[in-house]
């Protein structure tokens, strides 16, 4: 099987996986110019050279998928000693580990034109995009980027379940008239942000009609409604802007506010004694 042929599915299909590359190697080692592709189960395409240095790169690999984040590998051929592999080649071989297929996932629960003005917009920040509707129409692929996932079913708590939501993904409700449907199966299941598109008294009558239902303030206060920056946004395009920046803050642990609130304009600065104060 070809490494980069399988990467490229993988990729497509974004599921996790690491790419190993030989960096550095030095005296005797298995191998010295090798790639080898680990999926998260632990298997393998290619190969480093084998052996017990080939084992703690998967185990490496596996770190780094699970922590989200590449790293480098030092292993030395020796039995004890730092960096040893637990091998008797005597050699020193330098492996750099990078994680792919772990695009963000964001789910849309309706297919109007809001949602279609996200997905768009969200396709330009490479998230992993899936939309559901319960009117096929509504899910036109002329409407959405190439690469969105579009899901219909029979009603919306269906398109829900279809869509075997995650802890991980970024969930936003925007169905027009059935917000309740999917509301009602989200707002007590963890998701790394749940938005929903509504008017402020929509948002308020929702909220008392949850509490009603006996749901936790835990899980309310993990809904973010009415979701959005106050930009003054009008069009499905301008609002898009203004869920994806607010979606952004979270997804990137940023404070949000104005640039400008940390970055004093050049007008607040005094120059004294070659030194800027403000």
């Amino acid at each position: 099987m070809n490494i980069f042929a399988e990467a490229a599915k993988l990729e497509e299909q974004n599921r996790p996986f690491a790419l190993a590359q030989i960096v550095d190697s030095r005296g005797s080692t298995p191998r010295h110019s090798a790639q080898m592709l680990v999926r998260s189960d632990g298997s393998i395409v290619g190969t480093i050279g084998g052996g017990m240095v080939e084992r703690k790169v998967i185990d490496e690999a596996l770190e780094a998928l699970s922590e989200k984040a590449s790293r480098m590998f030092h292993g030395r051929m020796a039995r004890s000693g730092s960096d040893a592999v637990g091998s008797d080649c005597g050699g020193a071989m330098t492996v750099y580990i990078s994680v792919h297929g772990l695009r963000t996932r964001l789910v849309l629960i309706g297919a109007g034109h809001v949602n279609r003005a996200v997905a768009r917009a969200a396709a330009l920040l490479d998230f992993d995009i899936y939309v559901g509707d319960i009117y096929e129409e509504s899910l036109n692929p002329d409407c959405f980027p190439a690469s969105a996932n579009l899901i219909a079913a029979k009603t919306f708590a269906d398109v829900v379940d279809k869509m075997a939501v995650r802890a991980e993904d970024f969930v936003l409700i925007a169905t027009n008239n059935q917000d309740r449907a999917a509301l009602d199966k989200l707002i007590v299941q963890p998701v790394a942000w749940l938005g929903l598109l509504a008017s402020q008294r929509k948002v308020q009558v929702f909220l008392k009609q949850i509490r009603e239902s006996g749901v936790a303030e835990a899980d309310i206060a993990r809904l973010h409604a009415p979701v959005g920056y106050n930009i003054g946004a009008e069009t499905p395009e301008e609002i898009a802007i203004s869920v994806l920046a607010e979606l952004l803050q979270v997804k990137n642990h940023a404070a949000g506010g104005l640039m400008m609130q940390d970055n004093p304009p050049l007008h607040r600065l005094k120059i004294i004694a070659g030194e800027e104060c403000q």
